[in-house]
């Protein structure tokens, strides 16, 4: 397995000239790379879960997650720590905004830990950590420069466990803050250039949920569909009684 995984600098200049040539190749912002917006725009500590970033949980809770560790980046909410933490071994979320650090930190949960990191600036302090699941739901979003992307997809494939699966949407993929620049938000034929660079293919899987893996991803077995539609139930159950306490979800 590619461990490490670095993109030949001459390589990426080609597929930028080939598919991204209205793209920046390269922003110059080694030390904070990322695009200029509205601090207020990043901060979604306060605000809802997105559909995008729920078709994401969907997709992930029909597997069996017991000992699996999780990278969630961009934590906003830490709405997915919440509802995940229970069932799984471990759960690592970033962000760049600090009031998101204290939302999450508030929850209290014992296997979650969450850290300042900019994705674009690559592994940096993750050392040699694997995850079995890497979350994004906005991997081009708020990205700089068609070279810092490449770092971000490098950091994903060196992080990634055996059998790990990068998880996105096509909905979040497309969306773009960078109104300077239009081109940014990626189609599945983007990421997949890119990802392909560092051995990572690309699946399209139910409705717009993307993965990236080294291989076909496993597909969650019958018992676990089974759990899936069980404890979506109890939550629409939960809600129909208009008490949260009502009914405990099933696990």
């Amino acid at each position: 397995m590619n461990r490490h995984a670095e993109i030949d600098r001459d390589v990426l200049r080609a597929l930028h000239a080939e598919r991204f040539a209205e793209l920046p190749f390269a922003c110059g912002e080694d030390l904070s790379p990322g695009i200029e917006d509205v601090e207020g725009w990043r901060d979604w500590s306060a605000l809802p879960t997105t559909p995008d970033q729920s078709r994401i949980e969907s997709y992930i809770d029909r597997f069996d997650l017991r000992k699996k560790a999780i990278l969630h980046v961009g934590i906003g909410n830490s709405g997915l720590a919440a509802r995940f933490a229970e069932r799984v071994g471990s759960i690592v979320g970033t962000t760049i905004i600090s009031a998101e650090v204290r939302c999450g930190e508030a929850l209290g949960l014992g296997n979650y830990r969450v850290v300042l990191h900019n994705k674009y600036r690559g592994r940096e302090g993750f050392g040699d950590r694997r995850f079995d699941l890497i979350i994004d739901n906005n991997p081009s979003t708020y990205c700089c420069c068609l070279t810092h992307f490449a770092r971000m997809v490098e950091f994903y494939a060196d992080a990634l466990g055996d059998g790990g699966q990068v998880v996105t949407d096509r909905v979040g993929l497309a969306w773009s803050l960078a109104s300077s620049v239009p081109r940014w938000g990626f189609t599945v034929a983007d990421l997949a250039a890119v990802a392909r660079l560092v051995g990572l293919e690309t699946y399209e899987m139910v409705g717009e949920t993307i993965v990236l893996a080294r291989g076909a991803p496993p597909r969650p077995t019958i018992a676990g569909q089974s759990r899936h539609f069980l404890r979506r139930a109890s939550r629409v159950l939960a809600r129909l009684l208009g008490r949260r306490g009502a009914v405990r979800p099933f696990r």
